[in-house]
């Protein structure tokens, strides 16, 4: 079986300040052209979300989640209690946690491998959308200080 893989990155931009647990770090993240059609020209097939990591250039090393939608949906306002809709709800077809961070001298990164989420992209650009949610208090410089790449496989 010959499996074929897409890396896609998205840098959320974030308060440049502090963060209380359950707020939403980032708007709407749109990683484009995840769906099977991207990877191999016309497969009526899902994905699989594989693999992410997660950049923290602030090393605040706190426990991030990452909620997956196959559609777009009304993200939560950055800095902001974390609240879906029912109706967006329902387009929920995974979570990442980014809970085990490798350290650098001012910088870490979360790698989560063998996820194995499956996911029916159900939108014509064949994104897949997301979110991600503080579990605990960090505190960021930069408004860039965070980067995602989700590794999408197809088989």
């Amino acid at each position: 079986m010959s499996l074929l893989m897409k890396t896609i990155v998205q840098t959320p931009t974030i308060t440049a300040g502090a963060y209380a647990a359950n707020d939403a770090v980032g708007g709407l993240l749109t990683f484009v052209d995840a769906g099977p059609n991207a990877l191999s020209g016309g497969s009526n097939s899902g994905v699989y979300v594989d693999g992410a990591v997660l950049t923290d250039l602030a090393k605040q090393d706190v426990q991030l989640d990452l909620v997956l939608f196959n559609q777009s949906f009304t993200a939560t306002a950055d800095n902001a209690a974390f609240d879906i809709s029912d109706t967006d709800m329902l387009n929920v077809v995974g979570v990442i946690n980014f809970v085990s961070y490798t350290d650098a001298n001012d910088s870490s990164f979360c790698a989560v491998r063998g996820l194995n989420i499956p996911v029916l992209i159900e939108n014509a650009s064949g994104a897949l959308y997301g979110q991600l949610v503080t579990r605990g208090a960090p505190t960021y410089a930069a408004t860039t200080d965070i980067q995602v790449r989700l590794n999408i496989l197809k088989g």
